[in-house]
């Protein structure tokens, strides 16, 4: 039987340089009886940089590079340093800490577990800072291998989002 673990994992995703992947992602806000439906592009660059183009409903280009968040929207660029931002910092650093398999930046900010096999995992991430915890309550990220295939978010405040990655192939 093969050997799974946390730390196996984490191998795994840090051994992924760059991907690319289409996402839908659905909102539900508690303020709509219908979930807010958006669609487009994702990228990683190991380490740390992150992009999502929203296609649909609306553009929109969300860099994370390094320490800063940068969003395009309307023709107008927002440059924000994370360190300004830390909640909003903590929750980045989740997905990103996730994609290069950095345990040791999971643990600084999350409690973590693993549930399931290789072909079938569940990460879930709760913050362990009581300020993140009003602004996210869990990240459950789940996927097959190496392969990071859903993100659901649970906000403090009872909203939610569902992530589905469809990665490209090669």
């Amino acid at each position: 039987m093969e050997s799974w673990s946390l730390q196996q994992l984490m191998l795994r995703l840090g051994a992924v340089h760059n991907a690319t992947a289409h996402f839908v992602e659905h909102k539900y806000l508690h303020m709509l009886k219908k979930p807010l439906v958006a669609s487009g592009t994702l990228a990683y660059v190991a380490p740390g940089r992150l992009q999502k183009d929203t296609l649909e409903p609306r553009p929109e280009h969300l860099v994370v590079d390094s320490d800063t968040l940068s969003i395009e929207r309307d023709g107008k660029t927002q440059t924000l340093p994370l360190a300004d931002y830390p909640q909003i910092g903590a929750f980045i650093e989740g997905i990103r800490a996730t994609l290069a398999g950095d345990l040791a930046a999971l643990d600084r900010v999350y409690t973590v577990r693993l549930d399931g096999s290789s072909e079938a995992w569940q990460l879930l991430l709760q913050p362990r800072d009581a300020k993140m915890q009003e602004l996210v309550h869990a990240i459950r990220i789940s996927g097959s291998n190496a392969r990071v295939e859903r993100i659901d978010t649970q906000e403090g405040d009872g909203d939610r989002s569902e992530m589905t990655i469809i990665a490209d192939t090669p």
